[in-house]
């Protein structure tokens, strides 16, 4: 009796064992953005668990409530290999600062859709080049930014749109900008904005004819 007990003892500490075991050999990798390096002093960041909210109304609110009391909201999401952290930027709705963004310097990303401009729009499944174009333009086209530290992402839902939706978004963006910015050294920081309004076009009027 001595024996089988001894021997069931033995079978668990082994089997606990080897469930540590793989534990550790499937820990997530992480990914930090805009950059590593922007984390090092995160008392000012406030995290924002994307799994925890129900669509793009909340995490609007949230993280107008973050910047309103002087914090950067920092959106934390994941799959089965990895998890990601995201400083988002976000100014309080309660300040009246108007913040200009050169516009070639601007994509934003609604439905989706990626809106270059006022008079181009390509679909999500183009991001993998839009995004090389957007933070590299390795043939200096104009309507891409110049510079790849002012290269910005302007994201917009509906208040309805879930948060299932927004995570699988943002995984196929920050995916695709892994893949870039491994090609280069880790070097490139990713920038995303969150907007309370979709994007909004001007209309130029036609040239009055003689």
């Amino acid at each position: 009796m001595k024996k089988i007990v001894l021997i069931l003892i033995i079978a668990n500490l082994f089997c606990n064992c080897e469930t540590k075991k793989e534990k550790a050999e499937f820990k997530k990798t992480e990914f930090y953005y805009p950059r590593i390096s922007d984390f090092k002093t995160d008392s000012s960041l406030t995290a924002i668990y994307l799994d925890s909210i129900e669509n793009y109304g909340q995490l609007i609110k949230l993280a107008d409530q973050i910047a309103c009391n002087g914090k950067e909201p920092l959106l934390k999401f994941g799959n089965e290999k990895a998890e990601f952290n995201l400083i988002i930027f976000k100014e309080c709705s309660e300040i009246n600062d108007i913040v200009d963004y050169s516009d070639k310097n601007v994509i934003s990303i609604e439905n989706e859709t990626i809106i270059i401009n006022d008079e181009t729009e390509k679909p999500l499944d183009s991001l993998k080049s839009v995004l090389e174009n957007h933070i590299l333009n390795p043939k200096k086209v104009f309507d891409y930014s110049q510079n790849s530290e002012k290269a910005l992402i302007m994201y917009y839902q509906n208040n309805s749109y879930s948060s299932k939706k927004i995570e699988n978004q943002l995984i196929r963006i920050v995916t695709e900008f892994n893949d870039l910015n491994t090609k280069h050294s880790d070097s490139l920081p990713l920038k995303i904005k969150l907007n309370e309004y979709p994007y909004i076009r001007i209309e130029i009027p036609p040239l009055p004819t003689n």
